[in-house]
């Protein structure tokens, strides 16, 4: 992929970061402090420049290890509360594995050492809601573009390759802080998650939030739900980004790196909030214009996302049904499809004949951008092949008719809602406007 190829040259200019010589890392408690959220933002659509956790503080009976090599330090409470000597030893390995790789195979430039301690600081909490997150420290206010070094909390009791995934996904996501502060924490998180699966593969993620809820945008936090909720989510999301990475790229994480790369953004001095511009989907709706065919959009690209999606065999399902026998209508059986959310429905060839064709009949909201396609599996649900259903960006409604079915088990229909024709989708959006879709099917 040319395109691709192209993106890629532009992470060598990045991969170059200074490292700070590791210093002695101010002593903590283990407990992060909400920010008083009182403050009320006026300016832009991104995510706040100052987090909602500050930093753990405090300096009595602590233990603290750090690396010889890198500007990282790892920080607990005494033993017996919290995290014993070892569980920091095993943690600062695992993180400096993940930043050996990050920085060398991929890369990547290192996390930015805070500008108080010297390094970049990782602390096992007992408990905490979240098994690990990453939250921005400090601001480098002497940089043109935007830029924050990051401080990660982690779950003490987390060992073996489950640490050493989170310390991989979340030293990964301080990396993010210094490339592209301004990201929306949904993306970061499922981007992370995916090139998290390069950095340490040993663990396997959780993605059955994100398998049983296709409905839902990408890039969804749940905001409504607890943060752990949220985390989950975009951890399963990583496997879209996983997809993207091994289609088009030129080698291992080259499309993820050519994003963060390719997303730096300029923040006024003082504003409460990032100026999330370009974000990611900015990104890739410049990058891969005809990457899927000649003329082909973003919009063609989140549609074959969807048939990944939907081929897996685990991807929840709206609707699975017989061949009909009659004309049967269908409609989407929640609140309706998120931007770059997905639907799929299932339609069984139990009782067909060879010959037999099939008539399909779509329907969808006004402001829906939807893309459809159809997809051929065979009885052990391998694809044969899919086959795009022509529609316009202001279209409402579109038909095609099925033939050549001798060796088909099942035919998926799948729909991936691209956004409103009028504004292309943006991750900081507050509301992401979910429209449902008919369905009617019939013998032919």
């Amino acid at each position: 992929m040319p395109r691709l190829a192209h993106l890629v040259l532009g992470v060598a200019a990045l991969g170059v970061g200074a490292r700070a010589n590791a210093a002695d890392a101010s002593d903590a408690s283990d407990a992060g402090t909400d920010v008083d959220a009182g403050a009320v933002d006026i300016a832009s659509s991104g995510p706040r420049v100052r987090g909602d956790v500050l930093r753990p503080s405090g300096a009595s009976g602590r233990l603290r290890a750090c690396s010889f090599r890198h500007p990282l330090c790892v920080h607990a409470r005494a033993p017996g509360a919290g995290a014993a000597p070892v569980d920091l030893l095993g943690t600062l390995a695992s993180a400096e594995r993940a930043w050996d790789t990050a920085t060398g195979a991929l890369e990547l430039p290192p996390p930015d050492a805070d500008p108080g301690t010297g390094a970049y600081d990782i602390y096992l909490v007992p408990r905490p809601t979240v098994a690990a997150r990453t939250v921005m420290s400090e601001r480098d206010v002497r940089s043109a573009l935007d830029r924050a070094s990051a401080f990660t909390l982690l779950d003490a009791r987390l060992g073996g390759c489950a640490r050493d995934r989170a310390v991989a996904q979340e030293l990964l996501r301080a990396v993010v802080l210094r490339l592209a502060p301004a990201m929306d924490e949904g993306s970061a998180r499922a981007q992370t998650s995916a090139m998290a699966e390069l950095v340490a593969p040993c663990a396997a993620v959780d993605a059955s939030l994100f398998l049983s809820h296709p409905e839902r945008a990408l890039v969804d936090s749940w905001p409504e739900a607890p943060a752990d909720v949220g985390a989950r989510f975009g951890d399963g999301a990583g496997l879209a980004y996983t997809w993207l990475d091994a289609t088009f790229a030129a080698e291992p994480g080259g499309v993820l790196r050519a994003l963060w790369a390719l997303s730096p953004t300029v923040t006024p001095s003082g504003a409460w909030r990032w100026h999330n511009e370009p974000d990611s989907f900015d990104v890739l709706r410049a990058s891969f214009k005809d990457a899927v065919s000649t003329g082909s959009t973003i919009d063609d690209l989140l549609r074959e996302l969807s048939v990944a999606r939907a081929v897996r065999g685990d991807t929840k399902i709206d609707w699975t049904i017989d061949w009909p026998t009659k004309a049967r209508r269908l409609s989407s059986p929640h609140s309706g499809v998120a931007p770059t959310g997905t639907s799929i429905v299932a339609i069984r060839r139990t009782g067909a004949g060879n010959e037999t064709a099939l008539r399909l009949e779509l329907e969808w909201e006004t402001h829906a951008k939807m893309r459809w396609a159809v997809v051929k599996l065979d009885a052990a649900g391998r694809e044969l092949g899919h086959l795009p259903i022509p529609t316009t960006d202001k279209a409402t409604s579109t038909q095609i008719s099925i033939v050549d079915l001798g060796a088909v088990a099942t035919v998926l229909v799948v729909g991936t809602n691209c956004g409103d024709s009028a504004y292309p989708f943006d991750p900081d959006d507050e509301v992401w406007e979910p429209h449902g879709w008919l369905l009617t099917i019939a013998p032919e």
